[in-house]
């Protein structure tokens, strides 16, 4: 009766390979190809604050973003509207699909330093959900080198700090060194790579 039964195991995965094959599970974290969106915001209604700007952003490296004031808050970055050069769109992000609200300058903007600024990546999306958006304050060191974006996942009104990306790697799948906070000030620790579903410039 054994032999029975291990030659019928043999038969099936000689001649139906495809149905065995089927049932393994596809991984969570296969990207097919990272997508590169530049972002332009659409111009939220209702919410309009008064503020001025006084130096392009350190979040977006790219012209028509720049670092502006609300009373005593920073909003990083803000966009320009081309279609009045007055105002602009301050906290909006593609990532969490907010529309932010609308920047009414109490005085023009300064002049560019860098009109030719090449973007980089702002924000991004990895195949584990989480979403890493660019810091604009003091870098932490990661193996001795400054870490450019943290990461979080957010689950309905919870935000749970899930790492930190101190590289990108372009390619048709991008790639991203991530690390975990405990990672923060030490040296040797490897990084988990990481693909990337969306890249936000």
């Amino acid at each position: 009766m054994r032999l029975i039964v291990i030659t019928s195991l043999a038969f099936m995965m000689t001649f139906f390979p495809a149905e065995v094959g089927a049932q393994v599970p596809v991984s969570p974290l296969i990207v097919a190809q990272t997508s590169v969106i530049r972002f332009m915001p659409a111009v939220p209604s209702g919410d309009v604050r008064e503020g001025s700007c006084w130096t392009e952003s350190i979040a977006v490296t790219r012209s028509g973003a720049w670092r502006c004031t609300v009373g005593n808050a920073i909003s990083d970055p803000c966009f320009t509207v081309p279609a009045n050069h007055d105002e602009l769109v301050c906290d909006a992000d593609p990532a969490l699909k907010t529309d932010g609200f609308v920047l009414k300058l109490t005085k023009p903007l300064p002049r560019s330093s860098r009109p030719d600024r090449k973007a980089e990546p702002w924000v991004f999306r990895l195949a584990d959900n989480s979403i890493c958006e660019a810091m604009t304050g003091t870098l932490s060191p990661v193996n001795g080198e400054p870490a450019q974006w943290a990461c979080a996942i957010h689950i309905r009104d919870q935000v749970r700090p899930s790492g930190l990306v101190t590289a990108l790697t372009p390619g048709k799948i991008w790639i991203a060194d991530k690390f975990p906070q405990s990672a923060i000030g030490k040296q040797g620790v490897e990084p988990e790579k990481v693909p990337v579903k969306v890249v936000w410039e």
